[in-house]
């Protein structure tokens, strides 16, 4: 999924859990979860990408989730609880950027790209930005009703 994405659903989970006890260990977990759904990202392709290219528009995402996931879940939760939960959000990711940017091939950034290959289901546009949009607001909602 967009790092948008795994924001807003970071944002979403802490939101409805006050504890950051539950709340951080959910977020963490919720982003392998969230990757079996069928998406698209800007990783799609990236082997036929320049580096810089990738970083550039991973990067947008990056702040593009950051700041949205800011406005609307700020009001509602501690700004530091937030971030934290966003970095969790964030970290698998994250955690694979050495192997795409740098092809370093040791624990953990190849084993966390490994794993996160067998956990990424992509698909191309339009749907995959509709499929992430759909998991994004149900799950908001269904937290927000059971909260």
């Amino acid at each position: 999924m967009t790092a948008t994405a795994h924001a807003l659903i970071g944002g979403a989970i802490v939101a409805s859990f006050s504890n950051p006890v539950i709340g951080i260990p959910l977020v963490a977990i919720s982003h392998p979860i969230a990757d079996l759904i069928p998406h698209w990202d800007f990783g799609l392709g990236w082997k036929k990408k320049s580096k810089l290219l990738l970083f550039l528009q991973s990067s947008a995402d990056l702040i593009i989730g950051i700041t949205l996931t800011f406005i609307i879940f700020g009001n509602s939760v501690d700004h530091l609880y937030l971030a934290l939960a966003i970095f969790m959000s964030e970290s698998w990711d994250f955690l694979h950027i050495p192997y795409l940017l740098f092809n370093w091939k040791f624990f953990p950034f190849y084993t966390f790209y490994k794993f996160g290959h067998l956990t990424n289901k992509q698909t191309t546009m339009p749907w995959g930005i509709i499929t992430q949009a759909a998991s994004v607001t149900g799950l908001t909602l269904f937290l927000r009703f059971i909260h």
